[in-house]
């Protein structure tokens, strides 16, 4: 395999990897920028990225200039990654590098917020190109560490993207059994891709899978191994028959796998000195690989070589000039064209055109994108580890700016309680001071009913002495008996009024209004009871309770007695500590 196309597989791995999901993306057939929005563009990008980069440059330039405000965003950055990445499929190493500086300058200054996957430290995808930069470079070394690099920042990705984790893992095993095969590690690079294929075959994708029978094909190619090279070529082979007879032309990327396919199995016939029949089938892969333009230079050296190994030197030299008039052809295509058609020129003695060409060659060796050197690419390295320290100086800027906001918030919390507990003291306070007012307030007509309920018992006292004084001089004169009985039981009548008594209840009630209710829980009382034990209760004597209740003394003391007897007071026990307690 010639320098030109030796890594044109990555290519393919990259594409049927990170590419595939551009692939999905509906295509803006118009092609009119002027009424697609910045996501649309972006998605054109990545659709057009690998079959038609010269469009997707002019998406990505489309949306880097709509962004008049230069506002820093996620869109943004990768803008700049997915040009980079075109720039890359067209060999374009120097605008490549240029791109994904931007791309990782944009991303250390992204807030993580703002980031799809906030933990990963440095864009995982860059690390891919960057790689690929390096592994074109043949600095298999740096390439590997890229590769490594990337796969662990895969590994950091958020659940939501297991999907593009599952391709971005894949992509980066698969480059680096791809630089372990270059290095004769044959072993190495079976172990690391059975792991690739154990994740396609398991995430079940068909272009996936094939990808990796095509690597196994390449693969047993440097390997020697003609037997299991023959398997997989039949396999491929067989897929490519029924994936035409069931799905014609529905996915363009089966026909660049069954491109590289043909191109592969003509490099087997070549070295088996079947050189004729080998043209036969880079034909076919120019084919099938007719909507990836950026593959036709590529395949077109391959058949112009051949041409020149059947002497068929004519036919060689007309594909080549046809070749350097492509657009899409790169600088380093450009001059291996200009090396072959030397030898045609050498072969034909033609000096004029021998010296013509040898200028083109230098000129095209001068340009910017040759002159691609190690210390440009260094600097890419140098500005990631930059990154890196910036991805941790904004991980602590963000613990920092998390612990602020605890603090203010505890701080909110603390100060709020505060005033919630001043607030609820105060109100305490005020509730307190309210109580208190009704508490003197309910005391002071506690005390002007008391006041009244003396007054009363004291106006019956008084009535009743009145009247019995009255009963005890007419006692003294002699009247007619029949008068005088009349007028005695008209005073005992009104000694022993109801009206007053129940005025007298109910002040008592006022006054003590649990009294009654809790007497009677004891025992049944009678309204004589209930009265006696209501005079008990204001603390009158005997000799008091007699004259308020008109009735003598020995009286009283009999309605003493029969009310211990219903309270079933032992001995010993006064009655009136008993009464007062209740």
């Amino acid at each position: 395999m010639s320098k030109i196309n030796y890594f044109k597989y990555l290519f393919l791995f990259l594409l049927t990897s990170h590419g595939s999901i551009a692939g999905q993306i509906s295509d803006n057939s118009s092609f009119n920028l002027e009424k697609i929005d910045i996501g649309s563009a972006i998605d054109s990008i990545r659709k057009y990225k690998e079959i038609d980069p010269q469009k997707a440059l002019q998406y990505g330039f489309y949306a880097l200039n709509s962004n008049v405000d230069n506002e820093l965003s996620l869109e943004f950055v990768n803008t700049n990654y997915y040009l980079a990445e075109t720039f890359f499929h067209m060999g374009n190493d120097k605008s490549a590098f240029e791109y994904l500086s931007k791309s990782l300058q944009l991303y250390t200054l992204l807030d993580p917020n703002k980031r799809r996957n906030r933990n990963v430290i440095k864009p995982p995808w860059v690390l891919i190109i960057m790689g690929n930069i390096y592994y074109r470079n043949e600095d298999f070394l740096n390439a590997e560490e890229m590769y490594y690099e990337a796969l662990d920042n895969f590994r950091l990705f958020d659940p939501i993207y297991d999907e593009e984790k599952y391709y971005g893992t894949s992509t980066s095993l698969q480059n680096l059994a791809m630089i372990k095969t270059e290095e004769k590690e044959y072993e190495k690079a079976l172990e690391l891709f059975s792991q690739v294929s154990e994740m396609r075959i398991s995430y079940g994708e068909t272009t996936q899978i094939l990808s990796s029978d095509l690597w196994y094909l390449d693969f047993y190619l440097k390997m020697g191994d003609d037997e299991m090279f023959m398997e997989y070529y039949n396999n491929l082979t067989n897929s490519y028959e029924t994936y035409s007879s069931n799905f014609g032309n529905n996915n363009p990327l089966y026909f660049i796998i069954f491109s590289d396919v043909n191109s592969l199995y003509a490099q087997f016939l070549n070295s088996k000195g079947r050189t004729l029949e080998s043209l036969e089938y880079l034909i076919k892969a120019k084919e099938l690989a007719q909507d990836f333009l950026f593959r036709i230079p590529e395949i077109n050296l391959e058949i112009s070589e051949t041409y020149l190994n059947l002497n068929m030197d004519n036919e060689a030299r007309e594909l080549i000039l046809e070749n350097l008039s492509l657009e899409e052809i790169t600088q380093s295509q450009k001059i291996y064209n200009f090396k072959l058609l030397e030898k045609i020129y050498l072969n034909e003695g033609s000096n004029e055109n021998l010296l013509r060409i040898k200028d083109s060659i230098i000129f095209y060796n001068e340009q910017p994108t040759q002159k691609f050197v190690e210390e440009d690419i260094n600097s890419l390295k140098g500005l990631m580890l930059v990154t890196e320290k910036q991805n941790d100086l904004n991980i602590s800027k963000s613990i920092n700016s998390r612990n602020t906001l605890v603090s203010v918030f505890l701080v909110s919390i603390l100060f709020l309680i505060a005033v919630s507990l001043r607030f609820n003291f105060d109100l305490q306070k005020e509730k307190n001071i309210r109580l208190g007012l009704e508490k003197d307030k309910i005391n002071e007509e506690l005390k002007l009913r008391k006041r009244e309920l003396f007054s009363k018992v004291n106006f019956i006292s008084q009535r009743n002495d009145y009247l019995i004084s009255i009963k005890d001089k007419i006692d003294k004169e002699i009247l007619n008996p029949k008068n005088l009985n009349n007028i005695k039981r008209e005073i005992k009548n009104i000694t022993t009024s109801e009206k007053a008594y129940e005025e007298f209840d109910k002040m008592f009630s006022q006054v003590y209004p649990k009294f009654y209710k809790r007497l009677n829980q004891i025992a049944k009382f009678s309204q004589t009871d209930i009265r006696l034990a209501s005079y008990i209760k204001m603390n009158h004597s005997n000799n008091e309770i007699s004259r308020i209740s008109g009735i003598s003394l020995r009286t009283v003391e009999s309605q003493r007695y029969r009310l211990s007897k219903k309270l079933n007071l032992d001995k010993g026990v006064d009655l009136n500590n008993y009464i007062l307690e209740i």
